[in-house]
């Protein structure tokens, strides 16, 4: 992994933590991104996410989305990933992100198409649709986002109620 975790709450190894985290994205394929703008108000919304070796998660939208247009007007954005319990309160495991979030050009959309197409290999097999998403053309688009800092609860791995946060450091 690239990047490093500086782990600034809790008492754990920032490498067993990554690996906790990266264990969490592996396991769910749909995050929640919570976006704001000024006109639209704060919105919410789901989205298939792939992941890089360097924490950064991609998303596939359509430009006329709102949460696209809030990222146009403020790149800052939050998300979460968590697994379903098995219970009710009980073995909670799940990651909030917090960071930066943009439409994704040049080698960023590569980088995007890549990973996506690594987890969900169907995906972009028509050349069309891949060069459209490549090039910037067309009504969807290859978003990044980028995580800054993280706070993950995974208590079969780091125990009952224990929220670690961190900041990522590249």
């Amino acid at each position: 992994m690239p990047y490093r975790l500086e782990v600034t709450q809790g008492d754990w190894p920032a490498a067993e933590l990554g690996k906790g985290v990266e264990g969490i994205l592996a396991e769910s394929t749909v995050l929640t991104l919570a976006t704001a703008g000024h006109e639209l108000g704060p919105h919410a919304n789901l989205a298939f996410f792939a992941y890089d070796d360097d924490l950064v998660l991609y998303f596939v939208s359509e430009r006329a989305t709102r949460h696209s247009l809030h990222l146009t007007e403020d790149a800052r954005a939050a998300a979460t990933v968590f697994l379903p319990p098995p219970a009710f309160g009980e073995q909670l495991r799940g990651v909030q992100l917090a960071g930066s979030a943009g439409e994704a050009w040049g080698r960023q959309a590569e980088a995007a198409l890549a990973a996506y197409r690594a987890r969900f290999p169907s995906f972009g097999q028509d050349p069309e649709v891949r060069d459209r998403l490549l090039e910037g053309r067309g009504a969807a688009a290859l978003y990044r986002f980028q995580v800054d800092e993280l706070t993950a609860v995974d208590e079969p791995q780091f125990g009952r109620r224990n929220y670690l946060r961190a900041t990522v450091l590249r």
